[in-house]
C-alpha cells in the first residue's frame, strides 16, 4: 500500500520489484521471528543469534542485488548495504512487535502464577483454622464428660455436628453470606454457654445487618477463639465476652472486649490471630483495619472491612 501510494504511475514490472522484495523481507521476518528469536534469543545465545540473524540478511541482501535485478528499474548504486538496511528495518519492528507480546505473555503468566499462589495460601490459611476450631471444641466436650456432665455432652455433640457442617461447607466456598457467618458465631457461642454453665457474662450483639451481604467465611471465628482462650478458660473463671457486628454501608465492623485471665500478662497471640491477619492482606488488601488494644483489666480486639 506504501509503494502503490508512493509511484502512483507505477507499471507491470515495478510491482513485481516490490512484491519479490516484500517476498524476500517477509522470509527474513518469519525466519527471524519463529526460528532464530525462539531457539537462540529467548534462550540467552545472543553471540549465535546475531552471526545468524547478520548472515540472513546478508543473504535476503545478495538475492535482491544479484538474483533479481528488477531489469534495472530500482537504483543499484550502494544496492547491498541499502537493502540491508532495508531488510534490518522490517527485523527491528517486527521484533519490537514480537518482544511485546513476550512480555505481554510473561506477565499474563505471571499473574496467574502469583493468583495460584495466592490459592493455594488461602486454602493452607483455611485448612488451618479448620483444625485449630474443632481442637478447642474437643477440649471443651473432653472437659464435659470428665465432669460427667452427660446431657451437656450431648447438646454440644449436635452442636458441633452442625458447626463442623458448616466448617466443611464454608471451606469450599470464597464468600458466604454474613447471615451465615452470623449464625455460626450464635451457635458457637451456645457451645461455649454450656461449657461455662452460665458463669461468664457472654453477649453478642448484631446491629444494622441488612440484605445478604456476602463475606470471605471464617473470619470472625478467631477473634471470638481467642476471647475465650485468653480470657475464660476455665468454669471457674467469671469474667465477661462482648461481640458486636454491625453493618454501615459496605463496611462491617466486629469488635470483642474480654475480660483478661490472671495468667495473660501480654497482648495476646497465636495461630488464629496471625491465620486471620494474613487472610485478611491476603482476601482483602487496604480494604481492612485490624487493631488490638489491652489494659489491666481487659482486651478489645476491632475488625473493620470495606466489601
Amino acid at each position: 500500500m506504501l509503494f502503490v501510494y508512493q509511484n502512483p504511475g507505477a507499471d507491470y514490472e515495478e510491482y513485481l520489484a516490490w512484491f519479490s522484495l516484500m517476498t524476500i523481507a517477509a522470509a527474513i521476518v518469519y525466519t527471524n521471528l519463529y526460528v532464530l528469536l525462539p531457539q537462540f534469543y529467548f534462550k540467552k545465545k545472543y553471540l549465535i543469534y546475531l552471526g545468524s540473524l547478520s548472515l540472513l540478511i546478508l543473504l535476503g541482501s545478495l538475492l535482491i542485488s544479484w538474483g533479481i535485478t528488477f531489469n534495472n528499474r530500482f537504483d543499484r548504486e550502494n544496492t547491498l548495504i541499502q537493502n540491508s538496511i532495508n531488510l534490518l528495518f522490517f527485523v527491528i519492528i517486527t521484533s519490537s512487535a514480537k518482544f511485546y507480546r513476550e512480555y505481554q505473555r510473561k506477565q499474563a503468566l505471571l499473574i496467574l502464577a502469583e493468583n495460584e499462589q495466592l490459592k493455594t495460601e488461602l486454602k493452607l490459611l483455611k485448612a488451618q483454622v479448620n483444625p485449630h476450631f474443632l481442637f478447642n471444641t474437643l477440649s471443651n466436650l473432653y472437659g464435659l464428660i470428665l465432669q460427667n456432665e452427660n446431657d451437656e455432652a450431648a447438646a454440644v455433640t449436635l452442636k458441633l455436628s452442625d458447626l463442623m457442617r458448616y466448617l466443611l461447607q464454608s471451606s469450599k466456598r470464597d464468600k458466604v453470606p454474613l447471615s451465615e457467618e452470623i449464625k455460626f458465631i450464635e451457635d458457637y457461642l451456645s457451645l461455649e454457654r454450656i461449657r461455662l454453665s452460665q458463669q461468664a457474662d457472654i453477649q453478642f450483639k448484631v446491629v444494622g445487618v441488612e440484605g445478604e451481604m456476602s463475606i470471605a467465611p471464617l473470619l470472625f471465628i478467631p477473634l471470638v477463639e481467642n476471647a475465650f482462650k485468653h480470657g475464660l478458660q476455665s468454669l471457674s473463671d467469671q469474667g465477661f465476652a462482648h461481640f458486636t457486628l454491625a453493618q454501615q454501608g459496605n463496611d462491617i465492623f466486629f469488635e470483642a472486649t474480654n475480660s483478661l485471665g490472671k495468667h495473660l500478662n501480654r497482648v495476646p497471640s497465636g495461630t488464629g490471630l496471625d491465620n486471620l491477619r494474613k487472610r485478611l492482606g491476603l482476601i482483602y488488601p487496604n480494604q481492612h483495619i485490624f487493631e488490638m488494644e489491652k489494659d489491666q483489666t481487659q482486651f478489645k480486639v476491632s475488625l473493620q472491612i470495606t466489601l
